[in-house]
């Protein structure tokens, strides 16, 4: 089972993180339902990096170690939230 480890604002950000948990040994993959990239303004729901549930515990300290994780998407304004819902995202964070 695969575990969060860090919800971002973007896919680009994601991947970076992803990349640098890989580089340091910690097998960690991208998922967003942002229709597969296709529907850029969905990310603003928030982009999750996902580890092993067995390397959870050593992802988050390397995150924390860079000030990297976060907890939550980060706030979204209402123009962002609008247009979530138009796309049907459903809510994105306030």
């Amino acid at each position: 089972m695969s575990m969060v480890v860090a919800v971002v604002g973007s896919r680009v950000e994601a991947e970076l993180i992803a990349g640098m948990l890989q580089g340091h040994g910690v097998k960690a993959s991208v998922s967003s339902d942002d229709a597969g990239g296709m529907e850029l303004p969905l990310q603003a729901q928030g982009v999750r990096v996902l580890v092993p549930d067995a390397k959870a515990a050593e992802a988050r300290r390397l995150l924390d170690s860079m000030s990297l994780r976060r907890s939550r998407p980060p706030k979204t304004n209402r123009f962002q939230r609008w247009i979530v819902r138009v796309l049907g995202g459903g809510e994105a964070g306030s």
